[in-house]
Parts: C-alpha cells; sequence; structure tokens
C-alpha cells in the first residue's frame, strides 16, 4: 500500500518504518476493540488489522492527507470487519441453515453487544451525513475501542473537544435507535 503522506514526507522516515509505526497503532486500536468483545469470539487483534490492512490497500488512495485521514479510514475498515463478524454470529444464532433443534428447557444466552453494535452501524452514515466529526469520534471509540486522548491525538483537536462531541453522538445514537430522531 502506497503509505506516503501529503506534504509530509513521513518525517524523513523510510516505507519500512511507516509501515512498522503504523501497524503497530493499527494493532493497538485493534487489541482494545477485541479486548471489549465477548469470549469466545474467533476474530482477534492481529487477524482484525491484517483483515483491515488488506482492505485498506485496495481503496487506498494515491496520497494519504495525514495521519487523521489515514486512521479515519482504518476506523472505518474495522468497523465493516466487526459489524460483517456480528452479522454473521446472529445469522449463525438465527440457524443460518441449521437444522432445527427443540430447546426445550434450554436457555440461550442473548449477544446484546452484537445487537447494538449493528444498531450503530444502522445510524451511523446517517450521523455522518449531518456531522461528519461526531461521526468520526463514534467509529473510534465503538468499533475500534480508542479512549478520547487517543481519538484527540488523531484528529489533532482538544480531547475536552472530543469529550464534548461523544456526549452529542451518544445523545444522538439514543435517539436514532429508538426512532426519536
Amino acid at each position: 500500500m502506497h503509505t506516503k503522506w501529503n506534504n509530509l514526507v513521513c518525517d524523513g522516515q523510510d516505507y519500512g518504518a511507516l509501515f512498522q509505526n503504523l501497524y503497530v497503532e493499527l494493532k493497538q486500536m485493534a487489541r482494545a476493540k477485541v479486548s471489549m468483545e465477548r469470549p469466545g469470539i474467533t476474530l482477534n487483534a492481529t487477524a482484525l488489522v491484517h483483515e483491515a490492512w488488506l482492505r485498506l490497500e485496495k481503496s487506498a488512495p494515491d496520497e494519504w492527507r495525514d495521519r487523521s485521514q489515514f486512521f479515519a479510514s482504518a476506523a472505518e475498515a474495522m468497523r465493516r470487519i466487526l459489524v460483517e463478524a456480528a452479522r454473521r454470529r446472529a445469522a449463525v444464532k438465527r440457524g443460518s441453515g441449521q437444522t432445527p433443534v427443540a430447546l426445550d428447557g434450554l436457555e440461550v444466552e442473548d449477544r446484546p453487544d452484537d445487537r447494538r453494535l449493528m444498531e450503530v452501524n444502522e445510524v451511523l452514515d446517517e450521523l455522518a451525513a449531518e456531522d461528519p466529526i461526531k461521526a468520526a469520534i463514534v467509529k473510534m471509540r465503538v468499533f475500534c475501542g480508542l479512549e478520547n486522548e487517543e481519538i484527540a491525538a488523531i484528529l489533532e483537536v482538544n480531547e475536552k473537544t472530543v469529550r464534548r462531541h461523544w456526549e452529542l453522538a451518544k445523545v444522538w445514537l439514543f435517539r436514532a435507535i429508538r426512532g426519536g430522531n
């Protein structure tokens, strides 16, 4: 993947060193997100980073404008991967071609995390159309597990700004998901 920053020239690093640094940061993002998932998921941090990197390679611009653009794209790729995985798990939970089995006396554990993940994903494009900054923050928090200070560094804004946007985004998401938008 061509990972040259427009007007940045990689701070004098060669592309191998740049790749290493990006990989380390992406792996930290993925670890944070995977650590928040329920036990037993089949997607680990390494697999998430590699899948995201492959998707980034397919859709990468000739030059990345800056770190923010790169990490926003990485967050979007991770979002899509995690939503696809949640949908697959939901399909398996609903049967997905399996022969029916009597469930008398069995209790099936619900996966509220997957349901919430899909609900947020469904309304996120609407939020992005209305307020791209809030949508980017939601992607990085919900789908990458980043904290406010990490998001602030990526977006190059004050942490208080991220916190304020996150609080407003949570209200917007709640209303959108509950149908009160």
